[in-house]
């Protein structure tokens, strides 16, 4: 997906944006992505061999499909969400190793295993955003299930994302914490802007940024990923990231449904 200041270009269609307020203009993209998206049922080993395309190592199908079998049925544990971040970071699917790479961080109790799926999840995101003259473009997903007259979760999130980035311009790369931060926090408020259904991921942001602490905790999640810029913030703002420590350790994350998983989506359609 591209999009410069002014135009943002989806092959056959052109989609005209005034100033930064772009989610309110791509719902007909939205549509013609529907339309145009190739339908795999998640039960057909079509599916995980569409989003292996070009992976140097490839998960057989049914491994696949037993993985994401396992953690709908054992959704509260970090264990399940870490294979599968690790696993989708190799697809063409990047919408769910985030997902999952950040409802493992949330759950973990494993500080190296957390700072080592930051550091994964930052190089995701760094990877999935390119710079082209004045436009920012990005690459999250391609592989898309979307079933007929119902809007697929992944492009959604990822135009989400993008918007978010658009307003940094050209000076998106070279990605860091910061940066990094206010676009997931723009992506979260244009997901509500568009009543995108909130999940159990998206409610934990929501009250980390009601509480005051989204930037801290994006410090917290990305320092593996830019150590230096992470000791200069706390350096600087040591009171902010003590306060979202404490606060972290009063409101554990806690997932009581499995609703933001892929197969849960695909299910209940």
């Amino acid at each position: 997906m591209l999009v410069s200041g002014d135009v943002a270009d989806y092959g056959p269609l052109r989609l005209t944006t005034v100033g930064y307020d772009y989610m309110s203009k791509i719902v007909v993209f939205l549509f013609v992505f529907l339309a145009l998206s190739t339908e795999v049922s998640s039960q057909n080993s079509s599916y995980y061999k569409a989003i292996q395309k070009g992976a140097a190592t490839q998960i057989q199908a049914k491994q696949f499909k037993q993985m994401e079998d396992t953690a709908l049925k054992e959704y509260s544990r970090p264990e399940s969400y870490e294979l599968l971040a690790t696993s989708f970071g190799q697809t063409t699917e990047k919408v769910w190793a985030l997902i999952y790479g950040e409802v493992f961080c949330g759950l973990s109790s494993d500080k190296d295993k957390i700072n080592q799926m930051g550091f994964s999840m930052f190089a995701w995101y760094d990877g999935a955003l390119s710079v082209k003259g004045t436009s920012v473009s990005g690459n999250l997903t391609e592989n898309a299930e979307a079933p007929q007259k119902q809007l697929p979760f992944e492009p959604q999130f990822e135009m989400a994302f993008l918007m978010g980035a658009v307003p940094l311009g050209s000076d998106v790369k070279p990605l860091t914490i910061r940066k990094l931060s206010d676009i997931r926090k723009n992506q979260l408020s244009l997901l509500a802007q568009k009543k995108v259904t909130p999940n159990e991921l998206i409610r934990w942001q929501q009250a980390i940024l009601a509480a005051g602490h989204f930037e801290a905790y994006n410090y917290w999640l990305f320092q593996n990923a830019r150590p230096d810029e992470f000791s200069q913030w706390v350096g600087q703002h040591q009171p902010e990231f003590q306060a979202w420590l404490d606060w972290q350790t009063k409101n554990k994350f806690m997932v009581s449904s499995p609703d933001f998983q892929r197969l849960h989506l695909v299910n209940s359609r």
